[in-house]
């Protein structure tokens, strides 16, 4: 299991190898890396609840920065899968780390509040967690319409069904069908990994307002966006574990 370290946005990314599975590992070297990122868990939340004043307004990050994001969100998932041994608790403080770590990372990519984007997020449950970090691995992946090939090409809806699937939650393809099997929320009712609506167009809720991961035509990838005032007055939230 590699160990994992925040990124500094301003580097390139790097590749990593694959990640080491649990057998590789001694239970001691596990509970060391559980007390790490325990710890991890406890600064992220402290951030998110009080954060830095500094880092409430970030400036938008240059595009390549989404292939960090898309390797943090790639290394996150793999570490939640390695720990299998430990309890459903240990684990969910775990991922909860990575996840302030990377909504830290799409905040100041996007240039939205940070303590915002974090408090949101850890506020998410685990489904609602991991549905986010799937659907930013994908981060770059073409659009491709009738699509949903990992790491290949998605359509908009291919790409949502993908994120939720990953999480265990099963959703039917076509942007109008997955809204209509979810149920119909208000704006400020929304939650991270919501359904935003348009005819024609799916997206996910990042939690902050105007902010969604999305793949939205030909020519386009799998990104993190925010909408302009038109489109943000007259979409529609839905949330499909309800």
């Amino acid at each position: 299991m590699a160990s994992y370290r925040p990124r500094e946005l301003h580097r390139p990314p790097v590749e990593s190898g694959p990640p080491c599975h649990p057998h590789t590992m001694t239970t001691t070297h596990v509970y060391t890396h559980i007390r790490r990122y325990v710890c991890l868990a406890l600064v992220a939340a402290a951030l998110a609840l009080f954060g830095l004043p500094q880092q409430a307004s970030a400036k938008p990050m240059p595009q390549s920065q989404e292939r960090v994001i898309a390797q943090s969100a790639r290394e996150a998932v793999a570490i939640f899968d390695s720990l299998t041994e430990l309890s459903a608790a240990d684990r969910s403080d775990v991922f909860s780390a990575l996840v302030a770590d990377i909504a830290r990372q799409a905040a100041m990519f996007l240039g939205v509040d940070v303590r915002a984007m974090q408090q949101a997020w850890l506020a998410a449950d685990l489904v609602r967690q991991r549905a986010l970090i799937n659907g930013l691995t994908q981060l770059g992946v073409p659009y491709k319409l009738n699509s949903a090939i990992e790491n290949v090409a998605f359509d908009c809806s291919g790409l949502v069904a993908f994120a939720w699937g990953k999480a265990g939650v099963a959703l039917s393809r076509g942007s109008s069908a997955q809204f209509a099997s979810a149920t119909l929320v208000k704006v400020e009712e929304a939650q991270p990994g919501d359904l935003i609506w348009r005819p024609g167009h799916i997206s996910m809720y990042l939690g902050v307002p105007s902010a969604v991961l999305q793949t939205p035509y030909s020519g386009r990838s799998v990104e993190l966006q925010k909408m302009n005032e038109r489109i943000t007055s007259w979409v529609k939230y839905a949330n499909p574990l309800i």
